[in-house]
């Protein structure tokens, strides 16, 4: 189940936006199907994954989907939070659990038309659970 326990900055509207955007990009049905998942990705998307790998944007969507079930177990998100850094640009930082393995996110979104936001840069950082 996708959760989160802090929603920090949620009251500006871009931070709120970016939130909504990564939410959706890390759903099950959007991560399944790579046109929907593309939507998402700025043509200059890059990631250094928690795996340790450098992704780019070209085939990351068909690559995603290809081992999504869109019926599947939705990645456990905790602790989302995000800040704008500028117009038009947001930085969300949050953990995550997908298929028992934890990892610290750090994403860029930038702002490409009203109300539609791209993830230009993701970073995944391997750790442990959750500790409370």
């Amino acid at each position: 189940m996708m959760s989160i326990n802090a929603d920090q900055g949620s009251d500006d509207p871009q931070v709120a936006e970016a939130v909504a955007a990564e939410y959706e990009s890390l759903s099950p049905g959007c991560r399944a199907d790579a046109d929907r998942l593309r939507h998402f990705l700025a043509p200059d998307f890059h990631e250094f994954g928690a795996s340790g790998g450098e992704i780019v944007f070209e085939g990351t969507a068909e690559r995603v989907a290809a081992y999504t079930d869109p019926e599947g177990q939705p990645i456990e998100v905790e602790w989302m939070r995000g800040v704008r850094l500028a117009d038009g640009l947001v930085m969300l930082k949050y953990k995550v659990n997908i298929d028992g393995r934890w990892s610290h996110r750090t994403s860029l979104w930038r702002r490409a038309a009203p109300g539609h936001w791209q993830m230009f840069h993701n970073q995944g950082t391997p750790t442990g659970p959750p500790t409370t």
